[in-house]
């Protein structure tokens, strides 16, 4: 069985801007606003390096909202994974819940099983991938992946950067770090691989 790294995508690998409209932090909707975020092609690089499976696991309903479209999220896709490359960093994979219960497009409104904080995706990549949930972890920054994480066994480990407008949310996670970079440092220490 393989160990894995579970990472939510916006705001933990890319940079999540602020939606004035909506009062709350999005996905990027353009190529030019995606910005993978400081050390976060180190911290996968370093996850790689250590043999742990970096998948990333995201709710990504921009498709459902008609914000988006799915060749879109291929084409950030390959944007990403163009970024990681070039400082010799990879994602093994990725999972994207494209539902929502209130999406414009018919085809993606429904309650779902893989929209965190269900474990849905996680437990999908677990059965493709042949992951050991127990001993996986998951870096998210909202308690929607804590709850994910927790339900499907992983640790959590939660990032909290040291300011972000509108967040008032309360940290239930049993880890806290700042970054990605310092998250993946904080779980291979405690692994005693770093």
């Amino acid at each position: 069985m393989n160990r894995a790294v579970f990472l939510d995508r916006d705001g933990v690998i890319n940079a999540a801007p602020y939606n004035t409209e909506e009062e709350k932090y999005d996905s990027p909707y353009t190529l030019a606003g995606f910005r993978l975020l400081p050390g976060a092609k180190v911290a996968i690089r370093l996850l790689n390096e250590k043999n742990w499976l970096t998948v990333v696991v995201s709710n990504q309903p921009g498709v459902a909202k008609a914000k988006c479209s799915a060749p879109f999220l291929e084409e950030l896709n390959e944007r990403m994974r163009a970024g990681l490359a070039a400082s010799g960093a990879h994602l093994d994979a990725i999972y994207y819940c494209m539902h929502h219960p209130e999406a414009v497009v018919p085809e993606f409104r429904q309650v779902c099983q893989c929209r965190k904080p269900r474990p849905g995706l996680l437990l999908a990549a677990a059965d493709d991938l042949q992951i050991d949930l127990t001993s996986s972890y998951i870096i998210g920054d909202s308690l929607k992946d804590v709850d994910a994480g927790l339900a499907a066994g992983c640790t959590p480990i939660l990032i909290r950067p040291r300011s972000r407008k509108g967040d008032r949310s309360t940290v239930n996670a049993t880890r806290t770090a700042t970054s990605l970079l310092a998250a993946a440092k904080q779980l291979l220490t405690k692994e005693g691989e770093l």
